[in-house]
């Protein structure tokens, strides 16, 4: 364990942030790059890393919006060194993403995208070209083409893709590798295989899909209209916890763990990388849930985190204002944590 020295006493302390340094000025933006926060964050088998903005916020999905063609999201490309590489899905886009929600890259390198206002998750390749789209564009609903806010998307071994319809559904969706609806898991609830909001989701290295179900009401009503959020998704009850549901490759309930407050979820090797209490990073057992090791404070709120080649962290950080940070290029929507030495 990494240790620092508390000048106060003379001990030796845990360091809280398990000898990770914030690479400071991380990354460099384009003097014309403009956006309003960081959404998504992944990073691909050549160290390349993508982040998937929020452009103009918000109430994308209400009809002033749509009216003001406000809401409008892009994904960038970025070296470890912070180096800009390029952009595509441009803010002026407007059928591209009204929401960023999460980004996901897969084992053979496609990228893909989950638009919560615009109620999409689509497929790209790694240069932007346009593959698939689940769900139908700037329309929500809970049936085989409709989604209501989805929030992660994961593809699983055998190319069956699974997204977590999360805002204002509260069900997971599998899908054939060519997009063909196969079932929904879920409802609103809290017993096993229920969900209130399941906002993140992964899979553990023997197939487990692992779900962030957080205990919320009436998630951003000002971004909704009537009727798009049922009535009893505005109560919660006293007793609701959030936590970290897991569930066998088809959905099928096998536990869950409450000691974690998690926002995002990831996987690298046998390991859970869990935000807790938005800030935090735990990174748990995946057999056990044990917490081994903690990197805390390493964001405003950690909406999702990645790991590259070198074991340096990224996250991307919604609403930095709630810390009285600024949004945009000149605020923490997304750092770059290593233990590497930095010049």
């Amino acid at each position: 364990m990494c240790v620092s020295h508390d000048v106060r006493n003379g001990t030796e302390s845990p360091d809280p942030r398990g000898g990770y340094k914030l690479a400071e000025g991380w990354p460099h933006y384009p003097a014309d790059m403009q956006f309003e926060m960081g959404s998504g964050v992944a990073v691909d088998k050549d160290g390349i890393v993508y982040l998937f903005t929020r452009d103009v916020e918000h109430w994308a999905a209400h009809p002033l919006a749509m009216k003001e063609k406000m809401g409008k999201s892009s994904v960038s490309m970025f070296s470890r060194d912070g180096e800009y590489l390029g952009k595509w899905g441009h803010s002026d886009e407007r059928g591209f993403a009204l929401g960023a929600h999460t980004i996901y890259i897969e084992k053979d390198g496609m990228v893909w995208t989950t638009d919560r206002d615009g109620h999409t998750v689509k497929k790209f390749a790694p240069d932007g070209e346009l593959l698939m789209t689940l769900g139908t564009f700037g329309e929500w609903g809970e049936d085989e083409t409709h989604f209501n806010g989805p929030t992660a998307v994961l593809v699983q071994d055998d190319g069956t893709i699974v997204v977590a319809d999360g805002y204002w559904n509260s069900r997971l969706v599998w899908f054939t590798p060519d997009g063909d609806f196969i079932r929904s898991v879920g409802g609103w609830g809290r017993g096993p295989g229920e969900f209130n909001t399941p906002h993140a989701i992964t899979q553990d290295s023997k197939g487990r899909i692992l779900v962030a179900d957080l205990v919320g009401g009436n998630f951003h009503d000002y971004m909704t209209v009537p009727g798009q959020i049922e009535e009893r998704r505005t109560r919660t009850e006293s007793d609701w916890q959030h936590r970290i549901q897991r569930l066998d490759a088809d959905g099928a309930y096998i536990d869950e763990w409450t000691h974690i407050l998690p926002l995002s979820l990831a996987t690298y090797g046998n390991k859970i990388y869990a935000s807790d209490k938005m800030s935090n990073l735990a990174i748990l057992d995946e057999e056990t849930g044990e917490v081994l090791s903690r990197v805390d404070d390493i964001a405003i709120y950690i909406h999702q985190l990645a790991m590259d080649q070198h074991g340096d962290l990224y996250t991307a950080s919604v609403y930095p204002e709630h810390a009285g940070e600024k949004r945009g290029p000149a605020g923490p929507s997304h750092r770059r944590w290593t233990r590497a030495q930095l010049s």
